[in-house]
């Protein structure tokens, strides 16, 4: 690692993992900026000092403030400006006089609205480099880094300890990925929205998370880079030890207009993104939903070394679906060998679809279901599995009575073991061959509460049921490009 390298590398390392936190701009008016990120700093649990900065009132939350931040008693490891545009400056000078090493600008109307904006940018800017600062922003949502239990951003979003680190050029995208992860049980390494990117940007970002042993896999949303040569050569090699997921946004004109408008990003050809991802292992999805969906496939799935795909499924019309979704992603819904189709027909019901996909029908049950999934996966001619509908395995007929008191929570409590031993005996099958096992299926529980319960039980063995075939063939795909890229790399 270069001299650079490393000193970046500290650098954000202070900013992710601070001893200490002021808020310029604290208030106590909820409507304003300064009392969410400064609520949401003391909610999280952050366990370091925590400052307050206005020269207005002696309390905000409960917490004594200090006119500015030179008045501070020792000298805080970050500082998060909530004030407007034109304060900025002068705030950026404090914390120059200060020495704080680590900032971030949440205020916006900067370059993004060009003209004075952009003088106020520049400034900012020139200010912190004389000062040996490092910020995030401006026009951003703040930072997150549940491990070390800061949360600096704007709404009381809190997503747990987890696996990925994210990057987005957009602070409600962050809260969107947030909410979907928490849904899915999931939580996060690090967060930063980047927003303008005056000083900090995405490759810098990049190259820390790279870095990060807490992040598994990264999760991008970019309008626009700032070095797009130095992104993807870093990229490049990332990809050879951890996942890069990237939604990248502007690939229209009208997207283009607005990323220019929203964060003063020039968004660039989508044919020559495409190429640079192929070529660095990026793996480009086209909405927040497939970002997440991936990203959760690279926790626990081996990757496929074909794309021939199995399909076996407890539902004729989710294996035609799942059929189209697989060709139309570019894997093979392979003619099952003969061998493999005996095997199946000495335990399936004789009026099985004796094909790809291998439909479940009615009349198979119990341990036939695994079987059939092993044996599909087992076959030399496939790659890998999608497998879809869990509820037959699960036999929910002993589930089907409805129960109250005790019963009732005997139940919901039995559906759970039920959902996580089918899961486990599932992931055993997968990893004894070594190839993919991708799962979609109808809601396993009877009410959200169950569910949440169900989907927290399967993100405890870091890994996903998906709830639409075109879900998972598109996982499938992904797996294949990625793993397409690791062996080409070796």
């Amino acid at each position: 690692m270069s001299i650079q390298s490393r000193q970046l590398m500290e650098q954000l390392k202070v900013l992710f993992e601070p001893s200490s936190v002021a808020v310029v701009g604290a208030s106590n008016d909820p409507s304003k900026w300064g009392f969410r990120i400064l609520s949401n700093v003391l909610s999280g649990g952050f366990e370091g000092k925590v400052y307050a900065v206005n020269p207005n009132v002696p309390q905000v939350l409960n917490v004594g403030t200090y006119p500015r931040v030179t008045d501070i008693p020792e000298v805080p490891d970050l500082v998060v400006i909530v004030v407007p545009p034109p304060a900025v400056p002068g705030v950026m000078r404090d914390c120059a006089a200060k020495g704080v090493p680590a900032v971030v600008v949440i205020t916006a109307g900067f370059a993004e609205v060009g003209g004075e904006g952009a003088r106020l940018e520049q400034e900012i800017t020139e200010i912190a480099r004389s000062g040996g600062i490092r910020f995030v922003g401006p026009n951003c949502f703040g930072i997150l880094n549940p491990h070390h239990k800061l949360y600096t951003q704007m709404p009381p979003i809190f997503p747990p300890p987890g696996p990925f680190g994210v990057i987005s050029q957009s602070g409600n995208i962050i809260g969107t990925i947030s909410r979907v992860l928490i849904q899915r049980a999931y939580g996060c390494s690090k967060c930063v929205s980047i927003g303008n990117q005056a000083d900090l940007t995405a490759e810098d970002y990049l190259e820390y998370f790279a870095q990060d042993p807490l992040t598994k896999v990264i999760l991008c949303y970019i309008e626009g880079f700032k070095d797009g040569v130095r992104f993807f050569k870093l990229a490049k090699e990332t990809s050879k030890r951890k996942p890069i997921v990237l939604l990248k946004a502007g690939h229209t004109p009208a997207g283009a207009r607005a990323a220019q408008s929203h964060t003063a990003s020039l968004a660039g050809s989508g044919a020559v993104i495409d190429a640079m991802c192929r070529q660095a292992g990026v793996i480009r999805v086209r909405s927040l939903d497939e970002l997440v969906d991936v990203g959760i496939a690279f926790l626990r799935q081996p990757l496929p070394k074909g794309r021939r795909v199995g399909v076996v499924t407890a539902g004729g019309g989710w294996g035609v679906l799942a059929a189209d979704a697989c060709a139309e992603a570019g894997l093979e819904v392979v003619t099952l060998p003969e061998e493999t189709v005996k095997e199946l027909d000495s335990f399936m019901p004789p009026w099985w679809s004796r094909g790809n996909p291998v439909d479940l029908v009615a009349g198979t049950s119990g341990d036939d279901l695994f079987r059939a999934v092993e044996t599909v996966l087992r076959c030399p001619a496939v790659d890998g599995v999608i497998m879809l509908g869990l509820m037959p395995v699960m036999n929910p007929g002993q589930f089907g009575r409805r129960s109250e008191g005790d019963d009732k929570d005997q139940t919901r409590d039995a559906m759970v073991a039920g959902a996580a031993r089918t899961i486990d005996r599932l992931i055993e099958i997968s990893d004894r061959y070594d190839k993919p096992l991708v799962i979609a299926s109808e809601p396993l529980g009877f009410g959200s509460a169950v569910n949440r319960r169900i989907a927290h039980a399967i993100a405890d063995r870091n890994t996903v049921c998906y709830e639409m075939p075109h879900q998972a063939a598109a996982v499938f795909a992904k797996l294949l490009q990625y793993s397409e890229y690791r062996r080409q790399e070796q």
